[in-house]
């Protein structure tokens, strides 16, 4: 067991140091795109975190951990097309990157769990083009690159009849790298600014679960989530230098001192957040909720990353999802013992660009697929828009293809016999 945690922390390490896990111009706000929205199980039923059960861990809600019966083996990749388009240009990027990757444990009176989460990531490249009073076309490109991950630590129990809670302990680190350079027609140097973050902080989670029996077979599900608002540690660094064309001479290399503006070291304040969600089904048959997720995106910020384009404001998410499962425990038709799942949300992120508030819509379908004991596999997809197409704002159309596995084992068995 020792050697599996091993190797898949190995993988973990490696993907989140290596991958880019953006291709949008929106991950240009704040920390970039939020790639990480819980598991596929739950991501296939519209990101709803009401809902948990034995044998998956739900990321999202540290309360599910006090259900956990088995040892669950946890990983999620996905691959992810974007159309974007304006009134004026269209172009097309995909990537693949890793989701999460976690094991949760059962120990008796409670449950825990660890892992790794690549939470978000910054990955663009625009270029423009303008002419001056003097008529001498300017080249102007911004990039970015980077993304925070989350190494987080989970403990969910039992409490009262019908109840569950739990607290996540995360801990981020990451780096953002923001660069914008220009060129001027006939000049073969372009000036280079360079701006540099790396962040590190702790942030927590608590959440309570409830799950109320309504006569022997249907039950009523509630869930609340909050997540108080954090500062975390932010090292900068800024340089400027100039480069020819082709990227092959840095020359007027300069590295700016921000001790004398205080901007060496900064604090940045992440935003708080609230989950509020319910639902009914039948066991081992079917499951339906809802969820609504409030943000308080208005007090994030840093001095050192303020863009004078970007606002933020409070934003929400409502959330509605579910399963149905034909019959789980047919020994004539695999196809009964798969699970069916559905979801749809509705986000306004609380960001906006140049004044056009970000809005965010997407449908999801996904199926779990029985593997060998109480193991499964989840595959499915995701589809939505974001942003609007005009002169000044793009609207993205995005398909994802989603893939996760959750393995699952016994573990602390007590011996009847020596």
């Amino acid at each position: 067991m020792i050697k599996n945690i091993i190797f898949f922390f190995s993988i973990s390490c490696y993907f989140c140091f290596a991958q880019s896990g953006s291709s949008s111009p929106f991950s240009y706000a704040g920390l970039g795109d939020i790639n990480f929205r819980g598991t596929q199980v739950t991501r296939f039923m519209g990101g709803i975190d009401v809902f948990s059960d034995s044998i998956h861990a739900n990321l999202n809600n540290p309360a599910s951990y006090g259900d956990l019966k088995l040892t669950t083996y946890s990983l999620g990749i996905h691959y992810k097309s974007n159309l974007m388009m304006s009134e004026d240009n269209r172009e097309y990027k995909a990537i693949a990157a890793l989701d999460y990757l976690a094991v949760g444990i059962p120990a008796g009176k409670f449950g825990f769990g660890f892992g790794i989460i690549p939470y978000s990531s910054v990955g663009y490249r625009i270029e423009s083009i303008n002419n001056n009073d003097q008529g001498v076309s300017i080249i102007n490109n911004y990039q970015g690159s980077g993304g925070l991950n989350k190494a987080f630590l989970s403990i969910g129990f039992p409490f009262l009849k019908y109840f569950t809670s739990g607290i996540t302990v995360n801990y981020g680190f990451g780096n953002l790298l923001y660069r914008t350079s220009q060129f001027k027609e006939n000049v073969n140097l372009g000036t280079f600014l360079s701006n540099s973050s790396s962040l590190s902080g702790f942030n927590y989670q608590v959440s309570i679960n409830s799950k109320i029996p309504i006569k022997k077979e249907y039950f009523f599900r509630l869930m609340y989530s909050f997540q108080p608002s954090s500062d975390f540690n932010s090292r900068n660094e800024r340089i400027i230098y100039t480069q020819d064309i082709g990227g092959t001479r840095i020359s007027d290399y300069e590295e700016v001192n921000l001790n004398t503006i205080g901007m060496s070291e900064t604090k940045l304040s992440l935003s708080e957040k609230i989950k509020y969600g319910f639902g009914f089904g039948k066991s081992k048959k079917w499951f339906i909720g809802v969820q609504q997720n409030s943000i308080n995106s208005a007090i994030f910020g840093s001095e050192f990353m303020e863009k004078d384009n970007i606002k933020y404001s409070s934003g929400t998410q409502f959330s509605l999802g579910g399963f149905y499962l034909p019959n789980f425990s047919s020994l004539t038709s695999y196809w009964k013992r798969i699970v069916y799942r559905f979801g749809y949300r509705r986000e306004n992120t609380g960001l906006s660009f140049n004044s056009f508030p970000l809005k965010e819509t997407a449908f999801s379908f996904g199926v779990g697929l029985p593997m060998a004991g109480f193991s499964n596999a989840n595959i499915g997809f995701e589809v939505g828009t974001r942003g609007e197409k005009s002169k000044s704002f793009v609207q993205e159309n995005f398909f994802a293809f989603r893939i996760g596995f959750s393995l699952n084992d016994k573990w602390f068995i007590k011996r009847k016999y020596n």
